[in-house]
């Protein structure tokens, strides 16, 4: 393939890949928007641990075998067949377990109705098994409009089976035919758009490479799920399904957002940051400018969602879902330093050091559990507090990792910071003073006026507190997106 085609399909197979990642998290967001006004967060607390456990699955065994294939040169159909009938015979047993297990999980964790929900969402194992290998292979191939369409289709079908259930009066029946379908309608349309069949062929040599290779993603991918998903399960043993409902939705907002920014910089910044490796200047200069204007991006999405948080979910979720609140404020804080944190990762990654972010995964789940053995069991403030100051305490570890490998100093690093924080603090001041003379006012209409308040408010203070350089790129920018001429605005 020649490089210009090369680069068209890295950029159509990259949008695709937004497109797909923003489809299905947003229209799942809405969804859960819906079904959470109709349903009881402890409905919703029963499903968080029982997906949980599935997506946990997903995670070592499918996801393990799948990243097996796609980063091989050119996989061969006996590799994908292979892959294909080790996730089958992976899936049957881990259902059959998983399914008899139930009533002993809902006697263990003292959450009545988890066995029904568990036994239910069981099912979904059977149809990833089945579909996961088919995804690797467009995956491999670039080729992500299809999974696009997979996305948007199985969201909306699983979506409108679960509100239509609901709206006639089902309960937890509802969430878990909407996760069935979902599952169900991905694996019809994935075996349909990518049109391949697995064969009986079973390759020993390639049974050999994929588990020598997969038992090393399933253990990072082992510890990356204790460290982003323990609470969940904490909450759920301690404090019972509806505090879990209320926590796992406190994060939800959070983490949809966060997902969404993970993705594009991801998938921009590893290859950005690999065809620099060999350039020491001009990869410093590179991860400090983007972690710089990624701050500038972010800060004001998560300051304001921690700021309004109880407005929010008034008006998306109702009253009964307020104790989620306290939660969400706090854990959206949070997602700022993940947001540039993936930067990190990155660098680790292009200066072949791929050990010490396992290292790193590996410290953040044994604090993250710790923490959360201790402070759980005194509510769902104490949880989220120990969550976020676990995660502001090593988050330093994860910046001297990056900054120590490319020979950036702490100096450096925090002065590209400066401009988002100074301007996001002005904005926080500026909407609580606001809000102070509103207290009577509906929260939809304070939402209305206080947002577009700390928008301007923020873009106002970052354009004067941001390097020349930066303001120069954000004023052609504007020119280019109004058609007003560059002179008129400097």
């Amino acid at each position: 393939m020649q490089p210009a085609n090369f680069r068209k399909t890295i950029y159509r197979g990259t949008m695709w890949s937004l497109i797909d990642n923003f489809a299905r998290q947003m229209i799942t967001l809405l969804v859960f928007i819906v079904l959470a006004r109709m349903l009881s967060p402890v409905l919703f607390g029963l499903l968080a641990t029982a997906i949980l456990i599935v997506q946990g699955f997903k995670s070592i065994a499918f996801d393990a075998i799948a990243t097996a294939l796609v980063r091989k040169k050119e996989p061969s159909d006996a590799d994908y067949s292979t892959g294909f009938w080790m996730c089958i015979g992976l899936s049957l047993p881990f259902f059959i377990a998983l399914f008899v297990l139930g009533p002993y999980l809902e006697t263990w964790t003292g959450a009545e109705g988890l066995s029904q929900v568990v036994r239910g969402v069981s099912l979904m194992i059977l149809f990833m098994g089945l579909a996961r290998i088919h995804e690797a292979r467009l995956t491999h191939q670039m080729d992500f409009r299809p999974l696009a369409i997979r996305s948007f289709l199985s969201v909306v079908a699983g979506g409108a089976v679960g509100i239509g259930m609901a709206y006639y009066g089902y309960g937890v029946e509802a969430l878990i035919a909407q996760q069935l379908v979902t599952s169900i309608a991905e694996f019809i349309l994935l075996w349909s758009l990518s049109k391949w069949m697995p064969s009986f062929t079973f390759s020993k040599t390639s049974f050999l490479e994929i588990a020598h290779y997969s038992k090393h993603v399933s253990a990072t991918a082992m510890t990356n799920f204790a460290n982003q998903n323990s609470d969940i399960f904490f909450v759920t043993y301690y404090l019972g399904a509806a505090a879990s409902g209320f926590y796992a939705t406190g994060k939800r907002i959070t983490n949809t957002l966060n997902i969404v920014i993970s993705t594009a910089l991801m998938r921009v910044s590893l290859p950005a940051f690999s065809r620099l490796q060999d350039q020491e200047e001009e990869l410093r200069r590179t991860y400090l400018h983007s972690t710089a204007l990624t701050a500038m991006a972010t800060a004001p999405l998560f300051v304001g969602l921690a700021i309004l948080s109880h407005d929010i979910v008034l008006v998306l979720l109702g009253e009964k879902w307020l104790p989620s609140v306290p939660v969400m404020q706090i854990i959206t804080i949070i997602g700022f330093l993940t947001s540039i944190g993936y930067y990190n990762q990155s660098i680790m990654l292009v200066r072949n050091k791929p050990q010490w972010q396992t290292r790193l995964a590996l410290l953040y789940a044994v604090t993250n559990i710790a923490a959360f053995v201790a402070f759980t069991r005194f509510g769902l403030i104490y949880t989220a507090l120990a969550f976020s100051l676990r995660a502001l305490l090593l988050f330093p570890v994860s910046v001297w990792c990056a900054i120590t490998l490319i020979s950036v100093s702490w100096r450096q690093y925090v002065s590209g910071l400066l401009p988002a924080v100074v301007a996001a603090t002005a904005m926080a001041v500026g909407v609580l003073l606001a809000a102070s003379f509103m207290p009577q006012v509906s929260p939809l209409v304070r939402l209305l006026t206080l947002i577009p308040l700390g928008a301007i408010c923020y873009a106002l203070v970052l354009y004067f507190v941001m390097p020349f350089s930066y303001r120069t790129l954000v004023l052609k920018l504007f020119a280019r997106l109004t058609g007003w001429p560059r002179s008129a605005l400097s």
